[in-house]
């Protein structure tokens, strides 16, 4: 095909409807241009793994741009699986691993093996570059129009989107001719050592065609970091026992039966992520019952951030497996019409084994995942109370704080009081000396000194030395000479006498 055609694109599909089909939308999302790392850039040479499975014989190879002109150019097989793997945005498993509590916790929760390298990583290596298609856009169009996938599908192939679509082409005379459905499911897990979230984006776009009995499913796994190299590593495993196992020829009749191994390991995924969180929480929840000797703070004892982490991470959980089993559900209502528009079998009385066992792996997948779901409310609940009792401690805590201040300040409160008295007396001394004073009517007394030198005090002098020291009469330690006395200034030492025996008494 050539560049014209891709221009044309999805405006020459065969099946293209403008009331229905947005192929202004498909155009934008399939564009050459690359804007950020949702958007994924394109090889400038296809290296792409497709798994083929035909009547118990399964073909596994890795295909160019030539390569895959040569096999659209075939009889298609039973069932076609094309693996579309971009590169990580960012390589960090390696270095996270390297610590010792994160290394830990991988081991216990099998969530990543040590030296795994993710399988988007270039064969033979060359340049690496985030987030690039290990497909060419010329390619990935040939592919597109050769099986007139539905243009709504391209935006969960480049893009972000995660909804569940469907559509049923009929001829004028009423047969079916094609029956396709698409959706994108998300296999996640925190890894609070590292504070990284592992999150794994499964895009399904499947379609079956009734006139040649044969199934062509579009994968695309793509992740922001390594850190889901076992996840991707065990699909890819469970794709090539699928292609080939012979009794696959029995299952491939249903394009239905086919889509069922990526639940399965997403629901293992979901039950292996949970166990961190849970520790986490229930770690937590240790700390604020029990002190320990170096912890005296219950309420400092409790890390919050991380705490917030986890209940941020738990509640995409919940989202993500919310939207999961509504997958589960629209899909069995396509199953169900598959079997009337296609099979010809409305009662389900009439319906072959197949039918029964893929219902019977839907009702369980929905059991387990809904199962999964709880647990997680359950540890996302756990995680609330222990915040609102943490709110609670702190509240208490700072009561206990108010009450000790409180008392502080009233032991502050007597002693402003005992000193607002004590300076009440103080004052009139001082009143009293100046009132002495401005009416010049001086007396002076006659002392002997603790030296025995006898000293003249002004009148004025004596009160303010009295009223100064409490109040107290100057009586012991000094005589009182009558006159004539001896005119004379006494010294320091003097003074210093006569207060100390206005202190003593």
């Amino acid at each position: 095909m050539g560049n014209n055609d891709d221009k044309d694109y999805p405006f020459n599909l065969p099946t293209y409807i403008a009331a229905f089909d947005d192929g202004q939308l498909a155009s934008q999302e399939l564009k050459h241009e690359r804007r950020s790392w949702r958007s994924e850039g394109y090889a400038e040479d296809s290296h792409i793994q497709i798994f083929d499975h035909n009547h118990g014989i399964g073909t596994i190879g890795f295909h160019n741009d030539d390569g895959i002109d040569k096999l659209l150019g075939e009889a298609p097989p039973q069932v076609r699986f094309v693996l579309i793997l971009p590169m990580v945005h960012e390589r960090i498993a390696d270095t996270a691993s390297q610590v010792i509590e994160t290394a830990d916790l991988f081991r216990r929760n099998e969530l990543y093996d040590d030296g795994s390298i993710d399988p988007s990583e270039p064969e033979p290596p060359v340049r690496w570059e985030a987030s690039r298609f290990n497909i060419s856009r010329r390619s990935l169009i040939k592919i597109l129009t050769k099986y007139d996938i539905a243009p709504a599908a391209c935006s969960h192939l480049r893009g972000q989107e995660q909804i569940f679509g469907s559509r049923v082409t009929k001829s004028e005379q009423g047969h079916v001719q094609g029956f396709e459905f698409w959706y994108a499911i998300r296999a996640r897990a925190y890894f609070r050592e590292v504070d990284m979230d592992a999150d794994l984006k499964i895009t399904v776009v499947t379609k079956y065609s009734p006139a040649t009995n044969s199934t062509i499913v579009l994968l695309k796994y793509r992740s922001y970091n390594d850190l889901t190299c076992k996840l991707k590593l065990e699909l890819m495993s469970k794709l090539y026992e699928l292609v080939t196992e012979p009794s696959t020829q029995e299952v491939a009749k249903s394009p239905f039966a086919i889509s069922l191994l990526h639940f399965n390991s997403t629901a293992q995924w979901y039950r292996r992520a949970a166990r961190d969180p849970r520790d986490s929480v229930r770690g937590e929840e240790e700390k604020a019952h029990v002190k320990s000797e170096d912890q005296k703070n219950e309420v400092n004892a409790i890390n919050v951030r991380r705490l917030h982490l986890t209940m941020r991470n738990l509640d995409q959980d919940k989202v993500q497996l919310t939207f999961i089993l509504d997958v589960i559900d629209r899909l069995r209502k396509q199953h169900d019409l598959f079997y009337r528009l296609v099979r010809k079998t409305p009662d389900q009385d009439q319906r072959d084994w197949l039918y029964l066992r893929v219902e019977e792996e839907f009702d369980r997948l929905d059991s387990q995942l809904t199962y999964f779901r709880s647990s997680i409310e359950d540890v996302a609940n756990r995680a609330q109370r222990l915040l609102d009792l943490l709110f609670n401690l702190s509240g208490q805590q700072n009561a206990r704080w108010s009450e000790k201040v409180g008392k502080q300040a009233m032991y502050e409160s007597a002693s402003m009081r005992a000193i607002a008295i004590v300076s009440m007396l103080f004052l009139p001394g001082t009143f009293i000396c100046v009132s002495a004073l401005s009416h010049g009517s001086t007396q002076i007394y006659n002392f002997v000194g603790c030296t025995g030198h006898k000293f003249v005090l002004p009148g004025e002098l004596l009160i303010w030395l009295t009223f100064q020291h409490g109040g107290i009469g100057v009586s012991r330690g000094i005589t009182v000479v009558d006159p004539p006395y001896h005119n004379r200034t006494a010294d320091v030492s003097d003074v210093s006498c006569l207060v100390y025996v206005a202190q003593k008494d």
